[in-house]
């Protein structure tokens, strides 16, 4: 033996050991603080004792033995004595021994060593005496562990201090027998748990530490001895405490017992008997139980139950049935031979019915008595018996034994409800008086308090005799548990986006509370059934939960225990929004690019769906009188079950909420865009309006194309539907597409880049996206679409338009030929070649420019507008001269000029005159496009050389280069000249030299047109009626030129036939001239 390690201490923890009966296993040791307790209260001692004690306090005899013993009896037809075998009691040779006792021996510790010495052998003895009682079997053990408590020492030869020191469990460890010994703070962790203690005080402080020790560690089973001195904590009696007298007294007590179950395997029906045989021994042998006698069938003896001549009225049937089918609140039956129609039995007496009426009232020595006994079988679950007896019960075999005969794996059936003990309800005698007058009332006032299977006894004893009639009745329940609520309808809407939306709806605030309503009522359908009194808590409903979760695809078993939280709103909530797979772009494909597909993503993959089914059952029993087993159910009307299923789905939209529009500050723009424009058809809600500098689509002229960011012309929100801190960004996904189908989708918005990769860390920073890249927009109507989606599908649908608009066409070079004419002959535009006025050495030349000229309008095009007009003339190949500039919008222009003939270095048959002009235009975005034109004149001298013209001579020799005009040279306006190299205009009025004295020259207009300072002059003689007041003047200056020139008779001809078809005296000259143009073909009629 040794000292237990301290480090193996645990928590302390007893295990108590419960012997139970089972026919394999007959035997087993048990600790029984009964049987010390019983010797202590004898006061016995050995010391006393008259005798000795048997040693074989745990020997059973003869168990396991088959064997019989003869016996002498009478023959039952003669007085001749025969010998008979006596069949003996026997042992199942498949039952084994159990049981593990582990028991701690508590001491206090001021025990001698002497006294150690003795409990030593005593544990020693104890061990033995198992150990010869169980023989080989395995399976069974008794084990001692030994510790020690304080104490209250004193004339000690050792240690008399109160706590307990290693020297003191040394003492203890010398002994082996008392097994391992233990500090008493760490003994529990030695093992599992002891089944019961005994200790041994030796005064009140070692006592009082006992008991707090058993109480801390709730030991149930314990013998507390005391030795002989301190009496005074035994005052309790042996159930605290059993003094020993003497230190051997100890051997008085064996708290240790073995049970073993006895039967009579060779007797059919037989019971054993217990009898002490010749030799003293106590010996089983079997007989017959009454009612019985022992018969011989071949080789073999068996008990037969004795016919009874008159079988009373419950004997000749095979019990009594009644089943209940209807609901009672009350569990309680009773007067079953008014209600049910149960017989009642008539006892009888060899006394005569009428001599027993006459015995005494106050004696209840004879008496009819009236029990009743539930009992209670094995029951069976049906499910296992169908299987192997089929359905028909009613066919089945009374005895289980037969079942197992049938099929052996019934053998390992555990029953549902195993046999119990006879549980009376009902013992109460009557005098036969008082039961022959009111028999009915002795089974009437019997209350059945549950559905069962009852014995019925009735006993009638008179004086010396008695006899028993026994029945059955079994009360079955068929009454099962019915609804008093309505079974739950899933409901739809229109936001689930199916045709038939059948239980699914969309998942709102609303509809989430609703279903969680509507669970509570599937749970109430089975919560609140009502059943009969008797059922009790035996409900067995057949409960199924299902559920598809959030991105599943089927249908998943749960525990039905959590269907009341489907739909509760937080659990939900919690689902969906912390799923991980709700966060994940569904636009995104692995390989980074957009899903270019209608539906990126299943149609309502965040549908989460609950099916939910309870069928109302109970088990019930069918019992069956006569059977030593029953089959137990469980069962429903069919009727009476519920199936709920409701979806609730989560689309985009349900999801969350996003806006997109157009930027405050892209639509002004576009709003000042259509302000230059006729159309009205335009909007700025879902249009962006802008100029192009070009004036045709995908021209050069300018640029052409407007490019940016889809972010800044749009801008979006987006929320989620549902409360709570979260970042919508991780949940609300973009993408878009120009040109509607002809284009792919395309990311959008993937990621807002942070400060550190913009490089911008103030806060007016311009947020910059990844997947955000600048388009450019050159088609005059460019379709964007633009779609906002999650995990749970589509958000929302936008499109917008860009519009482009170009600038008015200007082809005013079209046009620039018309702009010049001359006043003085036509407005009809002139050819290239032209003559000069006649009788000058200038030709008069009108440029007339409107500022719509040359430009194209358009209701869907920008208006541009001519902002300055610069014209250069060059004589000659001389260097060029600006001859007209105007610089304001829209000019009007009309502007004449006096293009002088070259005479410097010497004249020349035709005087060449080249224009140019720049057109500079101004587009709405305020950018200049300049259109230059140009054209070029011939002038000629069509008049030709005249003689003896009046004043020719006066005028030549006064006026031949002096520096005034001369007769019919430009004197006013603005006249282009030339010198030997560059080209230059000379404006301002000049002075007409006065060569002839006859004859006043003046500078007079050429059209004497309002604003002289406008008109073109020159000098001519003075008329009473103005220059050229005389009609015939100018004919005859012109017919003068009509020698030898074909061109001036053109001329003539034309201007003679207007002046007589108006006849109206003209003082502008350009009706008599209106003709006066060179033409190629001098054979061509011009009229004006």
């Amino acid at each position: 033996m040794r000292l237990a390690s301290l480090r193996w201490a645990v928590a302390l923890g007893l295990l108590v050991f419960a012997a139970a009966f089972r026919p394999i296993r007959p035997a087993t040791l048990q600790f029984s603080s009964r049987l010390a307790v019983s010797l202590a209260s004898n006061g016995t001692s050995f010391i006393a004792a008259p005798g000795e004690l048997p040693s074989g306090l745990l020997v059973a005899e003869l168990a396991g033995k088959r064997t019989t013993k003869k016996k002498v009896k009478k023959s039952a037809d003669s007085s001749i004595m025969v010998v008979d075998d006596m069949v003996m009691c026997s042992q199942s040779p498949s039952a084994v021994y159990d049981g593990q006792i582990d028991v701690l021996l508590l001491f206090s510790k001021c025990i001698e060593h002497a006294v150690l010495s003795t409990f030593e052998a005593w544990a020693l003895d104890m061990q033995k005496i198992v150990e010869g009682t169980v023989g080989s079997y395995e399976g069974i053990a008794l084990t001692f562990k030994a510790s020690m408590v304080t104490g209250g020492c004193s004339g000690t030869a050792y240690d008399a201090a109160v706590e307990v020191t290693g020297d003191d469990l040394d003492r203890v460890a010398a002994f082996p027998g008392l097994g391992d010994v233990y500090p008493l703070d760490m003994v529990t962790s030695s093992t599992d748990g002891f089944t019961a203690a005994v200790t041994f005080a030796t005064d009140e402080i070692s006592y009082n530490e006992i008991i707090s020790f058993e109480n801390v560690n709730q030991i149930a089973n314990v013998v507390n001895f005391q030795l002989s001195g301190s009496v005074e904590n035994c005052e309790g009696g042996p159930e605290s405490c059993i003094e020993l007298k003497q230190n051997d007294d100890i051997f008085m007590y064996n708290p240790f017992t073995v049970t073993q179950s006895l039967d009579c395997a060779d007797l059919e029906n037989g019971v054993p008997v217990t009898l002490i045989g010749d030799d003293g021994l106590r010996q089983c042998y079997c007989g017959c139980p009454a009612g019985y006698e022992m018969k011989t069938k071949g080789n073999d003896k068996l008990c037969v139950k004795v016919g009874n001549a008159y079988d009373c009225v419950w004997s000749k049937v095979s019990g009594y049935k009644h089943q209940v089918n209807t609901k009672s609140s009350v569990c309680s039956f009773d007067h079953i031979v008014d209600k049910w129609g149960i017989p009642l039995p008539l006892p009888t007496s060899g006394y005569g019915s009428s001599k027993m009426m006459l015995l005494v009232d106050g004696s209840l020595d004879p008496r009819i008595r009236v029990s009743a006994v539930q009992t209670q079988n094995p029951e069976y679950y049906a499910g296992f018996l169908i299987p192997i007896l089929g359905s028909a019960s009613s066919v089945w075999p009374l005895k289980f034994s037969e079942v197992v005969a049938k099929a052996p794996s019934a053998a390992k059936f555990d029953p549902m409800h195993s046999s119990g003990d006879d549980l009376p309800i009902h013992d109460a005698a009557k005098t036969w008086k008082d039961y022959q007058s009111n028999r009915a009332e002795a089974l009437n006032s019997i209350a059945f308090k549950d559905y069962g299977k009852y014995r019925l006894e009735m006993d009638a004893y008179d004086y010396y005799s008695s006899a028993t009639c026994v029945g059955c009745i079994a009360i079955v329940d068929m009454y099962r548990p019915r609804a008093t609520t309505k079974c739950p309808v899933g409901f739809c809407d229109s936001v689930s986006s199916t045709v038939d939306c059948g239980c699914t709806a969309g998942l709102t605030p609303n509809n989430v509370a609703k279903a969680n309503g509507l669970v509570q009522q599937y749970i109430d359908y089975g919560d609140q059934a009502e059943n009969d009194g008797c059922s009790g808590n035996n409900r067995c409903d057949l409960n199924q939960f299902f559920k598809k979760n959030f991105f599943e695809t089927k249908y998943s078993r749960y525990s039905h225990d959590e269907s009341i939280s489907c739909f509760d709103p937080d659990v939900v909530l919690g689902d969906i929004l912390y799923h991980q797979k709700v966060t994940i772009n569904p636009l995104k494909k692995t390989d980074g690019t957009c899903h270019d597909v209608l539906k990126p993503m299943l149609a309502g993959q965040c549908t989460r769906c609950c099916k939910m089914t309870t069928a109302l059952r109970e088990f019930w029993t069918e019992y069956r009188c006569g059977s030593d087993f029953d089959a137990r159910y469980c069962e429903g009307d069919s009727d009476q079950t519920c199936t709920f299923e409701q979806c609730l789905v989560v689309n985009g939209d349900t999801l969350a909420t996003v806006t997109a529009h157009i930027k405050p500050d892209v639509a002004e723009e576009s709003k000042r865009v259509l302000q230059q424009l006729q159309e009205e058809d335009y909007q700025t809600v879902t249009q962006v309006h802008r100029a192009l500098e070009c004036t045709s689509y995908y021209g050069d002229d300018g640029q052409c194309t407007y490019m940016a960011k889809i972010s800044e012309l749009i801008e979006t929100t987006q929320s989620l539907n549902f409360e709570g801190d979260f970042d919508v960004n991780k949940f609300v996904f973009w993408r878009f597409k120009v040109n509607g189908d002809s284009e792919k989708w395309q990311l959008w918005k993937t990621r807002r880049q942070t400060s550190a990769e913009t490089g911008c860390n103030w806060a007016s920073c311009e947020t910059v996206y990844d997947n955000d890249e600048v388009l450019t927009f050159s088609d005059p109507e460019t379709k964007i679409s633009i779609e906002a989606w999650t995990q749970c599908g589509l958000v929302r649908r936008f499109f917008f338009y860009v519009h482009l608009h170009v600038n008015s066409a200007v082809d005013v070079c079209k046009h620039f030929g018309d702009m010049w004419y001359q006043t003085s002959v036509s407005r009809l535009p002139i050819a290239t070649q032209m003559c000069a006025y006649p009788g000058s050495d200038f030709a008069e030349l009108t440029f007339d420019f409107h500022p719509n000229t040359g430009l194209q309008h358009s209701r869907t095009q920008l208006r541009m507008k001519v902002s300055e007009v610069v014209c250069t003339g060059v004589l000659e190949n001389r260097t060029p001269v600006e001859i007209l500039k105007v610089n304001r919008d829209s000019p009007e222009i009309v502007t004449r000029f006096g293009v002088e003939m070259l005479r410097t270095p010497s004249t020349e048959a035709l005087t060449n005159f080249d224009v140019s002009c720049d057109f500079m235009y101004q587009d709405y975005a305020g950018s200049t496009h300049t259109k230059t034109c140009g054209r070029s004149f011939s002038i000629a001298d069509c008049k030709g050389p005249q003689f003896d013209v009046p004043n020719a001579k006066c005028q030549y020799d006064a006026c031949a280069g002096n520096e005034r005009a001369g007769l019919y040279e430009t004197c006013g306006g603005s006249v282009i000249r030339s010198s030997k190299t560059s080209t230059y205009v000379q404006s301002g009025e000049k002075k007409c030299c006065q060569g002839c004295a006859n004859t006043k020259v003046i500078c007079a207009g050429l059209m004497d047109l309002p604003d002289p300072e406008s008109d073109l002059k020159r000098c001519e003689p003075a008329v009473a009626r103005g220059s050229y007041s005389d009609y015939y003047f100018p004919v005859s200056l012109l017919a003068q030129a009509s020698h030898n020139h074909p061109i001036a008779m053109l001329l003539l001809t034309g201007g003679a036939l207007a002046a007589t078809v108006t006849l109206v005296a003209l003082r502008r000259r350009r009706t008599v001239l209106s003709s006066a143009q060179f033409e190629s073909d001098a054979s061509k009629p011009l009229l004006s």
